[in-house]
């Protein structure tokens, strides 16, 4: 009975959890639209954001009555979105299923505001790619971001390092980890474990020397494209210490002066300043001084779903828009601290003030999109997460973890059926 009741209340509690991330806004009479987000949307700084734009939305447009927010987080949005029933009017997701939703669900074609090329203009050529098909135009280019390498100030101090400039080539980078290490501190954390994130952001300063693409089932990349990222991954990882960029302790470590180095998203810069970390942050050095840095890119993007109501539809619509305009993604960007797919935005001298602002817009433009979004369902990028490692480790030679890895992505080029 005991256990019957445990999970009654378990159940309970999830629901309640469920309920409280959907909120509504709105006037009386009019369009009610749902709209799918992630869970953090409707949290803390983001929801606050959110809500303001939703009743300033509502207040100035007569059709809409309301918005009403659901929270979900990644694996919830995807599966929800792929079992096609009950769906959202909008929603927020990854670039990277793009190809996925618009093979499975009715897409909202939103050509008709992208025709507005004084709105329109002002976002990533790339992002504007990605989202054009033959037969339309499929989402809204929402945030970015891009790998970075925050610097506990004190602590490369301390290491006799002069922080008044970022090192120019990743030899000075490891130059400076070395240095690190030898005065008694981790130096950074492990980049070949955790996934695909570190190591495909050192992959990413080779972009100019790959060959991303698929042809009769197989991939165009070459082995030797990887050997030099794969040898930098286990030479960083000599200095490091055993964490995952994304654990925790790792976090923990670096607010207290125990750790040098970390590789982050813009996500992580919050915990940092509230803590009173002494930090600054700078992008990955390139291989020679004035190459590509930048890193791997990643993209969120919002869509809208056709429900064949025209009414309905075109409202959808127009929040895709308002959503999308300059000054809402610069306002995200500031006061998230999340770079966000409007150039236009990430010019903005408000989000160029702020340290997360100024390093992402440069790093932008020299990163490297994790996929080719909207094209494939293929994100080759991934099978760096079981390759790495081994290489570090020693367990293969950076030669042949390259190998492998082309064997792995033609696995998944095979899988997806492309």
């Amino acid at each position: 009975m005991k256990k019957y009741v445990c999970i009654l209340l378990s159940l309970l509690l999830a629901l309640t959890a469920v309920s409280a991330l959907a909120d509504t806004v709105g006037n009386a009479d009019g369009v009610m639209l749902e709209f799918w987000v992630y869970s953090d949307f409707t949290q803390d700084v983001s929801w606050e954001v959110m809500k303001g734009w939703a009743e300033d939305f509502i207040a100035n447009d007569p059709d809409v009555t309301g918005i009403n927010f659901t929270g979900k987080n990644d694996n919830e949005l995807l599966t929800g979105l792929m079992a096609g029933v009950g769906l959202p009017n909008c929603f927020s997701a990854s670039a990277r299923d793009l190809k996925k939703y618009k093979e499975a669900i009715n897409l909202l074609d939103l050509s008709d505001i992208f025709a507005d090329t004084e709105w329109s203009s002002g976002f990533y050529a790339s992002a504007i790619n990605a989202i054009t098909f033959e037969d339309g135009v499929y989402a809204l280019p929402f945030i970015s971001y891009i790998p970075l390498i925050y610097r506990n100030l004190d602590v490369l101090a301390a290491a006799g390092i002069d922080t008044s400039k970022a090192p120019a080539t990743m030899d000075e980078f490891l130059a400076q980890l070395d240095q690190v290490k030898a005065s008694g501190t981790d130096a950074t954390t492990s980049w070949s474990a955790g996934g695909y994130f570190c190591p495909g952001a050192i992959v990413a300063l080779d972009a100019d020397n790959l060959t991303p693409g698929i042809e009769n089932g197989e991939t165009t990349l070459q082995a030797e494209q990887f050997v030099r990222a794969l040898e930098t991954v286990a030479k960083i990882d000599t200095y490091a210490n055993a964490m995952m960029y994304s654990d925790a302790v790792a976090e923990e470590a670096f607010k207290q002066n125990k750790l040098g180095f970390i590789l982050a998203g813009p996500w992580n810069n919050p915990a940092y300043a509230n803590a009173g970390t002494n930090y600054d942050v700078i992008l990955i050095p390139p291989y020679e001084e004035g190459g590509r840095t930048g890193g791997l890119q990643g993209w969120d993007l919002m869509y809208g779903v056709t429900t064949g109501d025209e009414k309905v539809d075109a409202a959808a619509a127009r929040w895709l828009k308002y959503m999308g305009t300059q000054e809402a993604e610069a306002e995200w960007a500031v006061k998230l601290g999340r770079p966000v797919l409007r150039e236009d935005s990430m010019a903005n001298e408000n989000v160029t003030s702020t340290m997360i602002g100024a390093v992402s817009a440069v790093g932008l433009q020299g990163g490297m999109l994790q996929m080719d979004f909207g094209k494939t369902n293929v994100f080759w990028m991934s099978a760096l997460g079981d390759i790495a490692p081994q290489v570090s480790s020693g367990a293969m030679s950076a030669e042949d973890g390259a190998e492998a890895l082309i064997e792995a992505i033609n696995d998944m080029i095979a899988d997806e059926g492309e």
